[in-house]
């Protein structure tokens, strides 16, 4: 059996006996058994994160693509939300699609962090998959040309939303844009994640040109995020508003012309809406999946024995994209900087650009980009072991070489040192 994974980031050794002990059989029956239907086939999954936005909305997600076409219902088993609480406005979204059950059981609700595939019990399939696995398959059947399936603000939500916005005196229909900043006030007890955060400072020519352009800001994230403040009425600081409810975010997201976002949860959401997205401050990631009409930007990564920035091809070459933690990034002798402010304005520009049909983009330097991607993954792949029996999570994709992602022309087009170009 696999190892299932505590918030400390141990491990314990779990044998076949332990997941499908008695207790646990009859905790996983009596939750999915009142939500079978006679005749159908369900799926039952557990999902030990729900406060972690943006797992909540990718791996139902990948469920509904993976299985909702074979399987109904699908039941998404996480923690009571009395115990966790989780966002009531992507629940929103995911349940006109699947049912999800909230249990006391904590013993039951430890098996989502398994890996042992899918295990048939009379009229149900029982998915023991984490996210990693999840989401490798999601890519693999987005890599085999599966279309993807997403998610709709149901309409009382984009009424309820409507209303608050204009409870908070925002009754006019000027367009806005929403911003999320990740920053180190949130899960701080999570340094492996400092990676992952940027200054919201950097980001200033960008709001500014933004507010000057008549659209209104909407910066998303959690209330224990350090606040911004602005001089201009239009820059809306959600999360410390005291008309704030978590709905909020998803119908920001729905409504804006586009969002800014980062390599933290609300980008999900984004994603699986197919809202139009620039996501700056990233990196290179296996599982991170973008829609054709987004755009990246990594941060840059620099070698720090030489101080030198490392091009596409060297960040590929040394498969930087398996690492998402400080202490990976520090073993690998890699230091990843934050964009600079006007690269930041820069993909800004470009992203309203191309909304506005005003921006053509140079073919050569996207087909560099997918030439580097592409033939990366095919050497990653060909230097892989057959799979064994429990490989069940083993990391087999670079979603960036899918063939519809598109990075930042502006930023290319002024350092031609990333694609060596």
């Amino acid at each position: 059996m696999e190892r299932a994974k505590r918030s400390d980031g141990e491990s314990t050794r779990l044998t076949a006996a332990d997941v499908f002990s008695e207790e646990n059989m009859t905790a996983l029956l009596e939750t999915v058994g009142p939500h079978i239907q006679d005749g159908s086939r369900a799926l039952a999954y557990i999902f030990p994160l729900p406060g972690r936005i943006g797992h909540l909305v990718l791996e139902p997600l990948a469920l509904m693509n993976l299985y909702g076409e074979s399987h109904a219902p699908i039941v998404v088993i996480t923690h009571d939300a009395r115990l966790h609480k989780h966002s009531t406005g992507v629940r929103r979204l995911l349940e006109p699609h699947m049912t999800i059950a909230q249990t006391m059981k904590r013993k039951l609700i430890s098996l989502g962090h398994v890996d042992a595939g899918a295990v048939e019990i009379g009229p149900m399939t029982w998915l023991l998959s984490t996210h990693d696995a999840l989401q490798r398959d999601l890519v693999l059947a987005l890599e085999s040309g599966k279309p993807l399936r997403y998610l709709t603000a149901p309409e009382d939500l984009l009424a309820e939303g409507r209303d608050l916005i204009r409870s908070m005196g925002y009754e006019d229909d000027k367009p806005s844009v929403v911003l999320h900043v990740r920053d180190e006030q949130f899960l701080p007890q999570f340094t492996h994640n400092f990676f992952r955060a940027a200054r919201v400072a950097d980001y200033m020519p960008a709001i500014d040109y933004l507010l000057s352009k008549g659209y209104r800001i909407f910066r998303l994230g959690d209330p224990s995020s350090v606040a911004v403040t602005h001089p201009s009425r239009d820059f809306v600081d959600l999360p410390h508003h005291p008309n704030y409810r978590d709905i909020l975010d998803v119908y920001c997201i729905a409504t804006a012309r586009f969002s800014i976002t980062c390599s933290s949860g609300p980008e999900a959401i984004v994603r699986a809406m197919n809202r139009p997205m620039v996501m700056v401050n990233g990196y290179a990631q296996y599982d991170q999946w973008m829609n054709p009409g987004d755009l990246l930007l990594f941060k840059t990564y620099r070698d720090k024995a030489t101080g030198r920035p490392l091009s596409y091809d060297e960040i590929l070459a040394r498969d930087l994209f398996l690492e998402n933690t400080v202490a990976g990034f520090e073993n690998q002798g890699v230091l990843l900087e934050d964009n600079r402010p006007e690269e930041v304005l820069d993909a800004v520009m470009e992203m309203e650009a191309r909304l506005n049909g005003a921006f053509v983009p140079e073919s050569s330097l996207e087909d560099r980009f997918a030439e580097l991607s592409v033939r990366h993954l095919d050497r990653f792949r060909r230097n892989l072991p057959e799979r064994g029996p429990g490989d069940f999570a083993r990391i087999e994709t670079y979603a960036y070489a899918l063939p519809w992602t598109r990075y930042c022309q502006s930023f290319l087009e002024k350092n031609a040192w990333f694609l060596n170009s």
